[in-house]
């Protein structure tokens, strides 16, 4: 009655996928031909003398001219062979013409058609054309924004909705157990049992792969207004890097304790977010003093 298997992402798309590969293979064999060439000779032979020398002739005397001809032919050109190979233009035979054959070098469309198929798989597949097919050569800073940004909606919408929910379940079956063997005890105010609130022990925010800096001066800068602004915080913003903004923080504390253990000035913004602090306290003690 159900579907008994998932829904595979590529289903909307195996056809033009399967049209791709065609289109490629048949660009690959028309790029082969289009490298080959043939070289042929024209000649002054007549109709007759031509059909002849085809079809076959019908008296001896035809057949001696005939032999006589290439025999002259054949000995001309023993003396004076026709090589592509080097720069020299050989002399022919009076009343040659030596020719080259080569197929049209045309694209027919291809490069259109193959961007329109790529297109609507990456439409398809959720993802930026420019993501798929790795070309970012005609993007500016605000296309190639604006398109990482719609991907990356998509992402993690598919991350929130399966990645982490099966990360969940196999933090939650790894927590019952620890429950279980006491490794882990619950707190002793806790107002509801492991499984009868087994969702909200369970409740956890997973932190994946960050998401692709286009220009990293201005994802920094972003980054640093919404949190001065009160739009977004540190917990937000470092996920949105891939990292835990508690250990960048800890990280931070043993890094400028090192520093001043090793006689070594403090960063910048250790430096800047101490005078700051300094100076609040200070207009802090002098209102105070004010008041009294």
């Amino acid at each position: 009655d159900g579907q008994t298997r998932g829904a595979n992402v590529f289903y909307s798309v195996m056809e033009q996928m399967k049209m791709l590969d065609t289109l490629q293979n048949t660009q690959l064999q028309s790029a082969i031909v289009k490298a080959m060439y043939a070289a042929t000779i024209e000649s002054e032979l007549d109709t007759q003398s031509a059909m002849d020398f085809i079809l076959g002739a019908n008296s001896q005397e035809q057949r001696e001219r005939l032999t006589g001809w290439i025999g002259e032919i054949a000995a001309y050109y023993a003396a004076a062979p026709v090589r592509l190979g080097g720069a020299k233009v050989p002399h022919l035979m009076p009343g040659d013409s030596l020719n080259l054959q080569t197929a049209q070098d045309t694209d027919n469309g291809y490069s259109v058609f193959e961007q329109s198929l790529l297109r609507y798989i990456a439409a398809g597949l959720g993802v930026s054309y420019e993501q798929l097919s790795r070309n970012y050569a005609q993007m500016s800073y605000s296309t190639a924004r604006a398109s990482a940004n719609e991907s990356w909606a998509y992402f993690m919408g598919r991350r929130k909705f399966v990645a982490s929910r099966q990360a969940s379940q196999m933090f939650l079956c790894w927590l019952e157990e620890a429950i279980v063997r006491r490794v882990v005890t619950l707190p002793s105010k806790a107002r509801f049992s492991f499984q009868e609130a087994r969702s909200a022990w369970g409740n956890c925010d997973w932190i994946g792969s960050g998401r692709m800096a286009i220009d990293g001066l201005k994802e920094v800068q972003e980054a640093v207004m919404l949190i001065e602004a009160g739009l977004s915080t540190y917990e937000k913003e470092c996920a949105k890097r891939g990292d835990d903004y508690q250990e960048i923080f800890a990280q931070q504390v043993r890094e400028t304790m090192e520093r001043r253990a090793a006689g070594l000035k403090p960063p910048a913004w250790a430096a800047a977010a101490f005078e700051s602090g300094l100076r609040q306290s200070t207009e802090e003690e002098k209102s105070d003093s004010r008041a009294a």
